[in-house]
């Protein structure tokens, strides 16, 4: 399967924000930021996780999560992934996407008209 791992700041997407990969799951993915973090530090060392709550804090970026917790879960750390998000240029939001290639005759760009995305934002 097909992942499209992003880091974004306010300035979208750019040939050094994302990167495709090829693994089983979302899990194989994060099991391998945490066995090799020094290959995932740019990405790790610029995503904050942020509870927007205020129910719990976090040390910093989430290489720090990391390092704070070094016996942490691949499923812990997809959990903190999923909470960075975008603030100007201080910091990044990094996501971990499932995709499929699709023939141009396929191309749909509305999400509300591609089950696939709908299905995840309704989901939501």
């Amino acid at each position: 399967m097909l992942f499209l791992i992003t880091c974004v700041i306010d300035e979208g997407v750019d040939k050094g924000s994302f990167i495709v990969v090829e693994a089983e799951s979302e899990l194989e993915i994060a099991q391998h930021m945490l066995t090799h973090t020094d290959r995932w530090e740019w990405f790790l060392d610029r995503a904050y996780p942020e509870d927007w709550r205020r129910e719990k804090t976090y040390p910093g970026t989430l290489i720090d999560c990391i390092r704070e917790n070094p016996t942490m879960k691949p499923v812990e750390l997809l959990e903190l992934i999923n909470i960075t998000s975008v603030d100007g240029d201080s910091t990044w939001q990094l996501r971990i996407y499932p995709i499929t290639v699709q023939s141009l005759q396929q191309v749909e760009t509305n999400p509300w008209k591609r089950p696939e995305v709908y299905k995840r934002i309704t989901d939501s």
